[in-house]
């Protein structure tokens, strides 16, 4: 499909492009079609159009209720000669000042960067996310959600599912041209356990996934009798190492049990959040993950426990919060009640956190 390596997974635009005069498939035109053009710019950059990969359209109702469909958009996959995959459309609807508009773009994988101290400033577009997980990735599920929900209705409110599948949008939508687009996105996924579920979600959503695990790191003799430090630094030099090759601006720690330091911090400083099932500063610290936060909290009799975002700061659930959410402890609640209670309430502040610092740039 792409001549030019290996593409990233699909990012979800909704912006205008500026089309070059005189650029158009006169051949197509004359079939009553738009015809996409060859030469496009978007964010100050031009594209010359390599390849036409899929064309489609979609339709609407007539306003008057005559049952007649019409044409509505023309859409084009094609192929930029630098590589990209871009889902272009055309609207036809009528009241509507014509133009185009790219609905989304995959972008070809981009080599390792050099910098340790690359910036979320200095880059352009969405807010390049790593996540880290351990577990089942029911808050990766919540980032990713949010992405999909805001680029969608900034897009139009498309259907679910690849544009170019079949040629065909879905229909549907609400007219939502002023939404913004996600700030962010997942560029990958990162976990220290090769069986969490989290890696399942990542493939079904498209999302490179890569295990860091000691044992994947290390090799397993050398894992066998590494010291509890050497695997934690060496699970953090690699995390470092692939968060440069996919250029991630920001490390969202989503249930991530292992205590990332040394380089990493330094690279990233200001630029790792972590979540915690708990308000911090109480009932932070080694041992406290998982349903230990929540029977320490019923132990101690608390009236109200909740989560934290916070920084990574070397230490363990030691940097500085960037929010939190509350919820009440009830009577007769156990570790599984308190939990789901809380559940949403991460997946919530944890979006916030990412779109925090997306802001922050």
């Amino acid at each position: 499909m792409n001549s030019s390596g290996e593409l990233l997974p699909e990012q979800f635009i909704g912006e205008s492009v500026t089309v070059t005069d005189s650029a158009f498939d006169a051949s197509v035109m004359a079939s009553g079609a738009p015809g996409v053009p060859s030469v496009f710019s978007w964010r100050g950059t031009s594209y010359r159009v390599r390849a036409v990969l899929h064309t489609g359209k979609t339709n609407r109702p007539c306003r008057h209720g005559s049952g007649e469909r019409y044409i509505d958009k023309h859409v084009y996959c094609v192929e930029t000669e630098t590589g990209e995959v871009m889902t272009l459309y055309c609207r036809r609807t009528s009241g509507r000042k014509a133009g185009w508009t790219l609905y989304s773009l995959r972008k070809k994988a981009r080599p390792m960067i050099q910098s340790d101290k690359k910036t979320a400033a200095a880059s352009s577009g969405p807010l390049r996310v790593a996540v880290l997980v351990s577990g089942g990735g029911t808050n990766l599920q919540a980032i990713i959600d949010e992405q999909r929900r805001m680029n969608r209705l900034a897009a139009g409110a498309f259907a679910e599912g690849s544009v170019c599948a079949n040629g065909v949008f879905a229909e549907g939508g609400a007219d939502t041209d002023d939404v913004a687009a996600c700030p962010y996105e997942v560029c990958a996924v990162f976990s220290d356990r090769k069986d969490a579920y989290a890696l399942e979600r990542a493939r079904q959503a498209g999302i490179p996934a890569e295990i860091v695990s000691p044992y994947a790191v290390l090799g397993a003799d050398k894992a066998k009798s590494a010291t509890r430090d050497e695997k934690r630094f060496a699970v953090s030099d690699r995390v470092l190492a692939l968060s440069r090759a996919y250029e991630a601006d920001i490390l969202v720690l989503a249930g991530f049990l292992t205590v990332l330091g040394g380089a990493v911090i330094d690279a990233y400083g200001g630029r790792i959040i972590n979540l915690h099932p708990a308000l911090l500063p109480k009932f932070g610290g080694e041992g406290m993950w998982g349903r230990h936060v929540h029977e320490a909290v019923l132990a101690s009799g608390e009236a109200e426990s909740g989560c934290t975002v916070h920084l990574v700061d070397g230490g363990c659930d030691t940097g500085k919060i960037l929010l939190q959410r509350r919820v009440p402890v009830l009577p007769g609640d156990t570790p599984e009640t308190l939990y789901a209670r809380i559940a949403p309430c991460e997946h919530e502040a944890l979006v916030a956190g990412i779109k925090m610092l997306a802001e922050l740039r």
